[in-house]
């Protein structure tokens, strides 16, 4: 499974989302496979309530937003800086801090911070 920064920021956010499920829910609950469509809206669903922390963690902290202004080829600095203030605001992850800090990239910073930041700032433009 990848895990590293660089590789994670080459994939789409629908693939970011699916690993966030994987880590969620496994190969499979219940007593069937669920389908991607199913994994997607659960990892969404899962993003979208941790919002909250994450904004906490994430918006305002000076190296982010810093980063989100020069966020490095292929958005790499950033996604760095996200996984610090990540890992520094000592959050209970359930899923790897690196995939999370991708799905933070892909989502945009300024969709999670709001009007701290300017559109186009901490947004990979993919997918």
């Amino acid at each position: 499974m990848r895990n590293g920064l660089a590789e994670l920021l080459e994939l789409p956010e629908h693939e970011i989302d699916l690993l966030i499920a994987h880590h969620l829910v496994g190969e499979d609950f219940g007593s069937r496979e669920d389908d991607d469509e199913e994994r997607l809206f659960i990892a969404r669903r899962w993003f979208t309530s941790f919002q909250g922390r994450l904004r906490e963690a994430v918006c305002g902290n000076p190296a982010v937003m810093r980063a989100a202004e020069n966020p490095g080829e292929g958005n790499q600095f950033l996604a760095a800086t996200v996984v610090d203030a990540l890992l520094h605001a000592q959050l209970q992850l359930d899923v790897p801090v690196t995939v999370l800090a991708v799905k933070v990239v892909h989502a945009g910073l300024h969709r999670l911070c709001g009007t701290g930041m300017t559109p186009g700032q901490g947004q990979s433009g993919s997918d």
